[in-house]
């Protein structure tokens, strides 16, 4: 384990506050909060090329206004799973953005393989609101949201058809 160092620090009566109220995973004690704190600008600061590391900065980051937007909910009666689905998913497609990028010598494959895996992030997120617009009751706190833009959608899906089938009898 690599030696401690004890470091004295005076901070501002806005400063003290707001570390009380601080939420880090199995932080506690100030001490504790102050190190959860340098470790997370650390992450930031050196660049993580773990996923696993980097998604989980990318939710510390988030937590408070998905915290305080839950709350909101819950204070109105009303919910989104639209606002909800983006908690969940940008952290994951901003950590594969960051951590999962190829270097400067990365091979054509590398490269093919990264935005792969962007694909299938975006998809899946493309799915997700799209079953959102599924239900005849939105989900979200707009009742027209999805319905108003879904719309624009299914007119580029038949575009794409008719090209597809064209493309097919044209083939034959």
């Amino acid at each position: 384990m690599p030696r401690s160092v004890p470091i004295s620090v005076r901070v501002s009566d806005e400063d003290a506050a707001f570390l009380a109220r601080y939420e880090a995973p199995g932080a506690r004690t100030p001490s504790d909060k102050i190190r959860a704190i340098i470790a997370s600008a650390r992450r930031r600061y050196e660049g993580s090329k773990d996923f696993t590391d980097f998604s989980e900065l990318m939710r510390e980051m988030v937590r408070p206004s998905e915290r305080a937007v839950r709350e909101a909910q819950r204070q109105a009666g009303v919910r989104s799973d639209f606002v909800f689905r983006l908690y969940e998913r940008l952290p994951e497609m901003i950590a594969e953005l960051v951590a999962g990028a190829p270097d400067e010598r990365a091979l054509p494959e590398e490269l093919r393989k990264f935005e792969g895996e962007l694909a299938d992030q975006v998809f899946l997120l493309f799915e997700e609101v799209l079953d959102l617009g599924l239900t005849t009751k939105s989900r979200s706190y707009d009742p027209n949201l999805m319905k108003a833009r879904l719309e624009p959608i299914l007119e580029i899906v038949e575009l794409i058809n008719l090209s597809r089938n064209r493309k097919k009898g044209a083939g034959k």
